[in-house]
């Protein structure tokens, strides 16, 4: 498994205050694998129906939602945790604060070991040297 980057020349002001050029590794994306050929995987590796695991993957986002809806953490075996943090706005009084404080919700990812042993493992690969290799085959 590797992650591919490229190499990207950047202006960035340095210590000296002046601009300058610096390179800095960009990653590439790929396009986001369909939920449709994720089921067909997890069908094909599991002896279950399409509809089964559409299913509970439906009922499984349904709950995720209702429980970080309500602020609890949902741990998935062998996946990790989702967290519901958010940012506010701080007040100079405490009867200041409210709900109308809050800027902004999001869901933090805290990934199951097996995960973070994966990504401790990651690799990375250079495309434009691996462009040039199949240039040279």
């Amino acid at each position: 498994m590797s992650i591919p980057y490229r190499k990207r020349k950047k202006k960035v002001i340095g210590p000296d205050h002046q601009l300058h050029e610096a390179w800095m590794m960009e990653q590439f994306s790929y396009p986001p694998i369909k939920f449709e050929d994720f089921v067909k995987e997890c069908t094909e590796s599991q002896g279950v129906s399409g509809a089964q695991v559409k299913g509970i993957a439906s009922a499984m986002s349904n709950r995720l939602k209702f429980y970080l809806a309500m602020g609890h953490s949902v741990q998935i075996e062998g996946i990790g945790t989702l967290k519901p943090v958010f940012s506010a706005a701080t007040a100079d009084a405490p009867e200041k604060l409210s709900s109308e404080n809050v800027r902004q919700v999001k869901v933090q990812f805290y990934p199951h070991k097996d995960f973070q042993k994966m990504l401790q493992k990651m690799e990375f690969v250079d495309m434009d040297a691996l462009n040039e290799e199949g240039e040279e085959s």
